[in-house]
């Protein structure tokens, strides 16, 4: 129904109620009854004559991909039609598994005026989304009846794994600054490779000292090594069962940290003249993309996950690890993003880890869950609360006995809460290629 009492006409309709009760013993009150009952009513239809037409357009431009996480800016374009000044209340039918920042909104519009009504949206889950319609609902004259005025704005858009983090990661390189948690931007290699002399920063080593350089210079200069290029980096991403938990704060699955961790690492390497590639599994292999160098495969790879989700299989490491080293004959790093929920799965885990070695260099990322870890230390209010702490103590010991056998086979491990694993993977990619581990 476009035309709908506003709370002023309730408000006079509960006052003529009162009277009408009133009037019931007072009979003197009825004749000024009639007259409140005819003035509500002529002043109703009045204003429902008034805002009859349609007096407002909306337009809706939003970009064409969403990145999960972020804050996503929207903006409507309102414009009065009328020769009449509105008060409209706007509000927009957005995507869902978001939320939503500055909707309703208020929005004042004089005679044949246009307003930009600007609001942030924030995707919680990845894949292809839908918008629907707008709505726009302004009072009468009288502010008796309000229009409300639907419209309908259809718009497909794609919510993507965090694009701007590697933007953000671009800008910092060009300012030639430093990030707090991903330390120093620059891959430096080993001591063969030389790049450049440069000016000596705090942390250098005294052998890297180009003492003629120095003396030329009358300042002390070391020299700098370029990390070997062309080498394979390659995700191997479980999106298994165990990886459908969420993380605390930001409303994400462990999945979506760990894909935005895995796109930012290889737009790093590709950077840096490595190449990355791509292994999707859970029960099966369920994606394979080819190492690839240069900007084209970082888009490859945001493409192949961008509307990906954990299922509930069960996952299988041999079968996807075994996958891996019959595609890659080449030494590789191969980052296994992955979490474990029981014992027999840490057991295969680490089984299939070690069959990568010595050809390639695994790193495995264990994706911490918080809810186990709020259950260790939960409260215990019901006898039945033991019996979970328990239980979730346990899944938080087999979790360090995993990480004890795979450091002692020689396999790196990175241990993270879901939010810090991206900055702490990419230092631990910049690492191995200073160390010339790979």
């Amino acid at each position: 129904m476009p035309i709908v009492p506003t709370p002023r006409l309730v408000a006079l309709a509960f006052v003529a109620a009162a009277v009408a009760v009133a009037a019931g013993y007072v009979e003197a009150l009825r004749v000024p009854l009639g007259v409140l009952d005819f003035v509500i009513l002529v002043g109703a239809i009045a204003d429902a004559i008034a805002v009859a037409r349609r007096r407002v357009e909306i337009e809706r431009s939003v970009p064409a991909i969403f990145s999960i996480g972020r804050p996503n800016l929207v903006t409507l374009t309102v414009r009065n039609r009328s020769a009449r000044a509105l008060a409209a209340t706007v509000a927009d039918d957005p995507i869902g598994d978001a939320t939503v920042e500055g909707m309703p909104a208020e929005v004042p519009l004089g005679p044949h005026a246009t307003a930009l009504v600007k609001y942030e949206l924030t995707p919680t889950r990845r894949g292809p989304r839908t918008f629907g319609a707008a709505t726009a609902r302004h009072a009468g004259p009288l502010g008796l009846v309000a229009r409300r005025e639907r419209v309908d704005l259809p718009a497909d858009v794609d919510v993507y794994p965090d694009v701007h983090a590697a933007r953000s990661l671009e800008l910092l390189r060009r300012q030639g600054r430093k990030d707090a948690r991903l330390g120093s931007l620059r891959v430096r290699g080993g001591d063969t490779d030389f790049e450049r002399l440069r000016p000596y920063a705090r942390g250098d080593e005294p052998r890297h000292v180009d003492w003629r350089a120095t003396a030329r210079r009358d300042d002390l200069t070391v020299r700098q090594y370029q990390a070997e290029a062309d080498q394979n980096v390659i995700f191997a991403l479980d999106v298994g069962r165990a990886m459908r938990g969420r993380a605390e704060g930001d409303g994400l699955g462990i999945v979506d940290h760990a894909i935005n961790a895995a796109l930012l690492a290889a737009d790093v390497a590709v950077r840096g003249g490595d190449k990355a590639g791509l292994v999707v599994f859970d029960d099966v292999p369920r994606t394979w993309l080819p190492p690839t160098g240069g900007r084209g495969g970082v888009r490859k790879l945001t493409r192949a996950v961008y509307a990906l989700d954990a299922d509930l299989a069960a996952t299988d490491y041999r079968t996807a690890l075994g996958f891996l080293r019959a595609q890659v004959k080449s030494r590789s790093l191969v980052i296994i993003l992955t979490n474990v929920l029981e014992p027999r799965s840490a057991k295969e885990l680490a089984a299939a880890v070690r069959t990568l070695m010595p050809r390639h260099l695994p790193l495995c990322v264990l994706m911490r869950d918080p809810d186990i870890e709020a259950l260790a230390t939960s409260r215990v209010v019901r006898d039945e609360d033991l019996y979970v702490r328990a239980a979730a103590a346990d899944a938080l010991t087999f979790r360090e006995d995993l990480i004890r056998t795979l450091r002692k086979a020689g396999v790196l491990v990175l241990d993270e809460s879901p939010g810090d694993v991206t900055p702490e993977l990419v230092k631990s990619y910049l690492e191995i290629k200073a160390r010339r581990l790979l």
